[in-house]
């Protein structure tokens, strides 16, 4: 349940589930920002290399993992917000090669923002989405045969909360190692 509508709605310019990397990639950002991903040979110095080493535990060679970053202006870069409806948010991207030719499409992004604004989130969602599939402590859901929206808190980052919006069928790709290759 997350057609370009919401998405939209969620900020203006967000990249859509099932977008190519390279038009992602291409996605107008504020001055000194850009998307960097774990598999760039030449990556920008970061403030902490961890966040983009490769993340063997999501699977085969197939998953791409991208966020936004920021020059400190002193040629060390840190993860950045982007516009959203609900401040300033960190913009995780995920990848999944589809088909033989090795292209990549977004299969799920996240934006991870500021507890004080949930209300607002998750009212925008269950206004444009309807009552959520999921309710649980600290998470919504929505589901529909081609997308899903979750709206969670993790306890790893308590004083923020997510909202995925993912392409169901992308995402299965994420998790079946050997599929890359089928359309």
């Amino acid at each position: 349940m997350a057609d370009p509508k919401v998405v939209r709605a969620l900020g203006e310019g967000l990249p859509q589930p099932g977008a190519q990397m390279e038009d992602v990639r291409a996605m107008k950002l504020a001055p000194d920002r850009r998307i960097v991903c774990e598999s760039d040979v030449e990556k920008p110095r970061l403030a902490n290399p961890g966040l983009m080493q490769a993340q063997r535990s999501r699977g085969a060679d197939h998953v791409r993992r991208c966020a936004v970053f920021v020059d400190d202006g002193k040629g060390v870069w840190s993860l950045a917000g982007v516009p959203t409806v609900f401040g300033d948010a960190r913009l995780w991207l995920i990848f999944v090669e589809q088909g033989s030719q090795g292209r990549y499409r977004l299969a799920q992004f996240s934006l991870w923002g500021r507890n004080s604004e949930w209300d607002k989130a998750a009212g925008l969602l269950g206004s444009m989405l309807g009552e959520p599939a999921t309710q649980a402590d600290r998470m919504l859901g929505w589901k529909d045969e081609q997308h899903e929206t979750l709206m969670f808190i993790d306890d790893k980052y308590p004083d923020e909360f997510a909202i995925a919006v993912g392409d169901v069928r992308l995402r299965k790709l994420m998790r079946s190692p050997g599929t890359s290759n089928r359309e």
